[in-house]
């Protein structure tokens, strides 16, 4: 427990580059949308009517907030966590509900790869080289590891942004910026999940296993046109295996069919229908068990990271994935971190 008896939970708020105390004590509300695979965004909500500094008459204060400017975003005491860095992509004044107020709304700096449409033919390039290229258009870093294919891929009026999402989709992998770079590759284990508990810091919790929709198998299948060969491949496990026992393994036990085939996209070479299976099953089989779980607020939390539950029964007990985190502010609330969880496997009573 802190020494505090009381901790501070605003956040703190830099616009371009200058600290905004006046913003956090006017704050009505924050929502922040961390998602797994897309642009991150958000909304600030304030009054917008007091005395300004050296007036002697109520009036907007805020007219000195403008579109484009930099904002961050901070949680937690006594050394605040960046949760958000975006820009102000659109600003909404309300009226007739009290007080005057204003609505900042934020997107990460992935918006600008949303920006204008094009058309291109990428000839023997590999969806790692894509990636790169259209980063460094943008003066992004990238964190690429996507795959090694060849092949001609084709961008038709679309933004860089719903290229790239199209293009990763196809082999499970998320797009998101940290930080200043683009990161596109497989997610990994985290070597700090943040335990949570259902009989304490977690204040609501909904834990789902459903074999609806999940494969025993999948397979791609397609056609090489310069080796004029048919290219087949199923997958059926997933790498790393699960600790516990799968959705796969719950089917074959029961004996229910679920051979799942691809139908897009369609494989060009064998290298793409193994890519194309492999993904397919592990997009279906780690959401296995899923759910929504709100918790006292964490701004260290993300999409990616993992969190450890505890306080369940112990079926459901364990390790799960963040694929969308979202944090909230508000007078009537506090500061709370609403998350979308993700698990591969679970350990039912034999």
């Amino acid at each position: 427990m802190p020494d505090n008896a009381f901790i501070n939970i605003r956040p703190v708020i830099h616009v371009d580059g200058e600290r905004r105390d006046d913003l956090t004590d006017a704050l009505i509300g924050m929502v922040v949308n961390l998602p797994l695979h897309g642009c991150a965004h958000g909304e600030l909500t304030v009054t917008n009517w007091g005395t300004p500094a050296g007036g002697d008459a109520p009036a907007h204060v805020f007219d000195d907030i403008v579109l484009g400017a930099e904002v961050d975003i901070a949680m937690g005491q006594p050394d605040p966590v960046r949760i958000f860095r975006g820009e102000i992509t659109a600003i909404e004044e309300q009226y007739g509900d009290g007080a005057p107020g204003l609505a900042l709304l934020l997107q990460d700096r992935l918006h600008r790869l949303a920006r204008a449409r094009q058309s291109r033919h990428y000839e023997e390039h590999s969806p790692d080289d894509i990636v790169r290229a259209i980063a460094d258009a943008a003066g992004l870093r990238a964190d690429v590891r996507v795959s090694s294919i060849n092949r001609s891929w084709h961008q038709l009026n679309e933004s860089d942004l719903a290229f790239l999402l199209r293009l990763l989709g196809r082999f499970d992998i998320a797009l998101r910026l940290e930080d200043d770079t683009l990161r596109a590759r497989p997610e990994e284990p985290d070597g700090d999940p943040v335990d949570l508990s259902a009989q304490d810091s977690a204040l609501s919790v909904r834990l789902i296993a459903d074999l609806n929709h999940q494969p025993v198998a999948s397979r791609s299948q397609g056609y090489n046109v310069g080796t004029a060969e048919a290219v087949d491949h199923s997958s059926d496990r997933l790498t790393p295996a699960p600790e516990a026992t799968s959705a796969a393994d719950t089917l074959a036990r029961l004996g229910w069919a679920g051979d799942d085939t691809v139908p897009h996209p369609f494989a060009r070479s064998q290298a793409e229908a193994e890519a194309y299976a492999d993904a397919h099953f592990r997009r279906m089989a780690k959401r296995f068990v899923q759910g929504d779980i709100v918790c006292q607020g964490e701004p260290t939390l993300k999409s990616g990271r993992d969190i450890r539950l505890s306080g369940v029964s112990p079926r459901l007990r364990g390790t799960y994935q963040v694929v969308h985190c979202c944090h909230r502010f508000d007078s009537q609330n506090g500061y709370e971190t609403h998350l979308k969880v993700n698990r591969a496997d679970w350990s039912p009573t034999p």
